[in-house]
């Protein structure tokens, strides 16, 4: 019975997410000053089924024309930012390799998948972890999410690499517009911005000389 009234309480809310728009976006992606590819990607209120949480779908692709390296990623979280469902997949020269990763508590098990072999791995996990990439920069929505104006120091995982960095994000205040800007430092130093929408904007990232910024 508490289930069945807990799932019509939570039906009118499952409803109106899953009616709105999702929010597609294309980056630039400039390394030295010269533009080494392009991403794009679309934000959902929503999982799949129609669960309550959010969505991130991006494919990225380096250089943007005659690409050598292509990345389609998927992350799903729920409504407290928890990891649901991270998915990696690589092509690079034409070899596929597929990551995937699932939080349980305080663990994160990734394993990775290519061609003739399997392997995985557990590592820690918890409220404070990000999943990132270097080379798929919407994955940086979370942090602006989970950033707040004292600091809040996260774990970012790099499951394509097995990298690991400790770093702090701070929300600046007095924002214009209703756009927010972040300020990273520690392992991983730079701003990230998002706009009225939570959507990605502009990244820089002067220690990897990279700056990312939304395509007109």
């Amino acid at each position: 019975m508490r289930s069945a009234a807990l799932l019509v309480m939570l039906l009118p809310v499952l409803q109106a997410a899953a009616q709105e728009p999702p929010l597609e976006s294309k980056l630039v992606i400039t390394q030295g000053g010269q533009e080494a590819g392009r991403e794009e990607f679309t934000v959902r209120a929503t999982r799949a089924r129609g669960l309550p949480g959010s969505t991130i779908i991006a494919a990225a692709r380096y250089p943007a024309n005659g690409p050598t390296l292509r990345l389609a990623a998927t992350l799903e979280r729920t409504p407290d930012s928890a990891l649901a469902k991270f998915q990696l997949d690589v092509d690079s020269g034409g070899a596929v390799t597929v990551i995937l990763a699932a939080g349980s508590g305080a663990r994160l098990i990734v394993r990775t998948v290519a061609k003739g072999s399997e392997s995985g791995r557990e590592l820690p996990g918890g409220p404070d972890v990000v999943l990132l990439d270097d080379a798929v920069f919407s994955l940086y929505t979370p942090v602006a999410e989970l950033a707040t104006s004292n600091g809040r120091t996260l774990t970012a995982i790099f499951p394509r690499t097995g990298k690991r960095a400790t770093f702090n994000a701070r929300r600046d205040s007095g924002s214009a517009g209703g756009a927010g800007q972040v300020s990273l430092s520690g392992d991983i130093t730079g701003t990230l911005v998002t706009d009225a929408r939570g959507r990605l904007q502009r990244l820089e990232l002067p220690a990897k000389n990279t700056i990312v910024t939304r395509a007109e």
